[in-house]
């Protein structure tokens, strides 16, 4: 059961069955196959083979999806980079995954010439489309050659499919280690307890780089769905697509499911082919599920909670609590368990709040290169996520606290450390703490508290550009408040809680919440 073996029995059980649908066409299994087959052969004929680390920088379509077939068919594993991230955050994930290939398409080749001068050990970059220059290497060149002939090479359940990225409560990316016993896992879960039908147009919107849309890939590829990609979320174009392709399955954070809900005259679009809506991430108001359950009428909605280091597999809450258990993220996968447990590790008794831990084969192999980071969050047998909950008499589970520091806006996960290292680094900053903040339209959005250094005159402004220039625009402090020192523990730390109640309190507070 793995990711190449899904694609090859799709291939060979229904040949003729649409798979992908993009802006540029469409293809059938046998299409998706074929041509994963050539690149494959492709990237073999330039020394890709077993275990090496290949980059990839995508847009959702079915470039991204034949490509990743293809580094899989190899033995080699596919390492998917942030479109979003700057040169200098892919940089530091190309070099800590030993990356020695990086494949982009030609839309992406001013990032890859900003990357390249720090990404020394990188071998090839090798790019999709016609060759202009000897700048890079061309795989549709190379691709001409082929006849579409699968390659066979031995590939195991527990080799790594592949290494996707998420910040670590240090700040720095952390790499996690997914075989194909996780994925095959994590899409049998979903397949199981998630409305999935073989029969179902999937909307494939989200891009392959989220630990939540690498699960509603081969989750789709595992039952046979079709993929409705597209490479940019556009709320009206979704809308479109909804109704010209007929999709069956849409999933999306509580954020993006309020930009479709604000597109005027929501009611001219035909939903009535939707059958099933999803969420994650975060907690969805009460009204933004009423909304979306009048907007697609023939559709059940469903929450799931989960992880990168678990595919987005470990909790679901099914249509038919999702307005009874309002707070509630449901109960584990089919595959997946979870328990509640002390500082200690100890499991505590319902009703009790404490640390989720889950098990599963869905979990993670580990953090690459990072062996301690693995101990300590494997410890037991069991995956620690960081997060505060409690099951409830029934065996829900409600999230009371979300990872330390963390905060969630437009459906990404922003690590306060990593913004708050940027800003230490300004000469005329003394002391900085960041927050996330309530925020009408992205859930939540970064607040920065700074403690300039006695005599330095700094403007809030000047502040966000600072950090503009460093790190990925998302990431950055969309607002920033001066004060002359931060509250602390006796220990030293840093009272994020009072910054929090002390925003709220504030008139700018109850103007934005």
């Amino acid at each position: 059961m793995t990711i190449p073996y899904l694609l090859r029995r799709a291939a060979s059980k229904f040949p003729s069955k649409e798979a992908i649908v993009s802006e540029l066409g469409r293809w059938t299994y046998h299409d998706w196959d074929f041509n994963s087959n050539n690149r494959a052969s492709a990237l073999r004929r330039l020394g890709i083979g077993k275990e090496d680390k290949v980059a990839t920088l995508f847009l959702n379509g079915n470039e991204v999806l034949e490509t990743y077939a293809a580094i899989m068919k190899l033995g080699a594993v596919v390492v998917p980079l942030n479109a979003r991230f700057s040169p200098g955050e892919l940089s530091y994930i190309v070099n800590h995954s030993e990356a020695t290939a990086v494949l982009f398409p030609r839309d992406f080749i001013k990032i890859i010439r900003e990357m390249q001068p720090a990404c020394t050990h990188v071998k090839q970059w090798i790019v999709f489309g016609e060759k202009d220059s000897n700048e890079f290497l061309s795989l549709d060149q190379i691709m001409n050659n082929f006849t579409g002939d699968d390659p066979l090479i031995p590939v195991l359940e527990r080799d790594i499919a592949c290494i996707l990225y998420t910040a670590g409560t240090t700040g720095k990316p952390k790499g996690v280690l997914l075989s194909h016993r996780n994925c095959a896992w994590a899409a049998a879960s979903a397949a199981s307890d998630v409305d999935y039908k073989p029969e179902y147009r999937l909307a494939l919107i989200f891009p392959l780089y989220h630990a939540a849309a690498f699960g509603i890939f081969i989750t789709g590829l595992y039952l046979g769905c079709t993929f409705v990609t597209m490479k940019q979320f556009d709320p009206g174009e979704v809308m479109e697509r909804v109704a010209r392709e007929k999709v069956n399955r849409l999933v999306f954070p509580p954020t993006v499911w309020n930009f479709i809900l604000q597109i005027p005259d929501l009611k001219k679009y035909d939903t009535s082919s939707v059958r099933s809506l999803g969420s994650g991430s975060e907690t969805m108001p009460l009204e933004t599920k009423r909304k979306l359950l009048s907007l697609f009428p023939n559709a059940g909605l469903g929450e799931t909670y989960g992880m990168t280091e678990t595919i987005a597999t470990i909790t679901t809450l099914k249509p038919a609590d999702v307005l009874r258990k309002l707070e509630s993220v449901g109960k584990p996968f089919v595959n997946t368990e979870i328990r509640i447990a002390d500082e200690n590790g100890m499991e505590l008794p319902q009703g009790k709040v404490g640390e989720i831990l889950v098990r599963g084969p869905n979990v993670m192999e580990g953090y690459h290169k990072d062996p301690e980071a693995t101990e300590e969050a494997l410890r037991g047998g069991w995956l620690h996520t960081g997060d505060l909950g409690v099951i409830d008499e029934e065996g829900f589970l409600t999230i009371v606290d979300r990872k330390k520091d963390m905060i969630i806006s437009g459906g990404e996960n922003i690590y306060s450390r990593e913004i708050e290292e940027i800003l230490y680094s300004h000469p005329r900053i003394l002391e900085a703490a960041v927050i996330g903040v309530p925020d009408p339209i992205w859930g939540q959005k970064v607040h920065a508290v700074v403690v300039p250094k006695e005599g330095a005159d700094l403007a809030e402004e000047e502040v966000i550009d600072y950090c503009r220039t460093r790190i990925a625009s998302f990431k950055k402090p969309k607002s920033v408040q001066f004060v002359q020192k931060l509250p602390r523990s006796s220990a030293g730390k840093v009272l994020k809680a009072i910054l929090r109640e002390t925003w709220k309190e504030s008139s700018c507070g109850r103007c934005n919440s």
